[in-house]
């Protein structure tokens, strides 16, 4: 039965126009964190991680993005960037997790932050694009998202 699918992408399509409409085209109550991040030995070498995301939206309605890139900073050093080319979609008033492959750019401070005894934690500063095309229309919206990710369990990956 195609009714409650068809229903499902209308309303996605009027709700993104709506909020398009309204603050220029950002939808609010989009945000982010850091759920896991995990470099291999082998990942690790050739400079990638694997970064797991939770986006939330705290809106009435479901939101769809494109793409996304992801700049990440820990301890205040730039590490590296993610692109993720896979479009995806967040149910009203819930979250969704992305898997993102970070191109690590600063090797050598990651291999630091894991192998010091004395950090069990790194603090982290993402700033993310989410990219939206609504009909012709395409917006981008800006998050900046602050926390800290456990690097024990990665650690022990590593070694």
């Amino acid at each position: 039965m195609k009714t409650p699918r068809s229903t499902f992408f209308a309303a996605l399509a009027i709700s993104l126009a709506v909020t398009g409409c309204s603050g220029g085209g950002k939808p609010g109550g989009v945000t982010e964190t850091i759920v896991d991040f995990r470099p291999t030995e082998a990942s690790l070498a050739e400079g990638r991680a694997v970064m797991k995301l939770r986006f939330t939206n705290e809106n009435v309605s479901p939101l769809g993005f494109s793409s996304s890139t992801h700049k990440l900073y820990l301890n205040g050093s730039y590490v590296g960037k993610a692109v993720g080319d896979q479009p995806f979609g967040i149910p009203p008033l819930n979250s969704v997790t992305q898997d993102e492959t970070v191109h690590l750019e600063n090797v050598a401070l990651v291999r630091q932050l894991m192998a010091s005894r004395d950090t069990q934690t790194a603090a982290y500063r993402l700033e993310s694009v989410l990219f939206q095309t609504i009909y012709e229309d395409k917006y981008q919206i800006k998050i900046q998202a602050n926390g800290s990710v456990d690097l024990r369990e990665s650690a022990t990956a590593v070694k």
